[in-house]
């Protein structure tokens, strides 16, 4: 029964490390407000498009129209 107590302890306490360790690796971190500009650039945005031609080389690099005219690859090639 001891042994049973044991490797569950020692099972639980790697799953904690395991977790905790992941909980720490993950990369979040607080931004200040002033370096919020640089990451909420333009060009993230989908829905603002600058013209045809960028929501041409958009459909043909992403596969997908979306109801205007023409046909798309994917590949990244007209």
């Amino acid at each position: 029964m001891t042994q049973t107590i044991k490797r569950l302890v020692t099972s639980l306490a790697s799953i904690g490390f395991v977790v905790g360790t992941l909980s720490i690796a993950t990369g979040c971190t607080p931004v200040a407000a002033y370096e919020r500009a640089k990451l909420a650039h333009p060009t993230m945005a989908a829905n603002d498009l600058a013209g045809p031609g960028e929501e041409h080389l958009r459909a043909v690099t992403e596969g997908a129209i979306g109801g205007s005219i023409g046909a798309g690859s994917g590949c990244g090639c007209n």
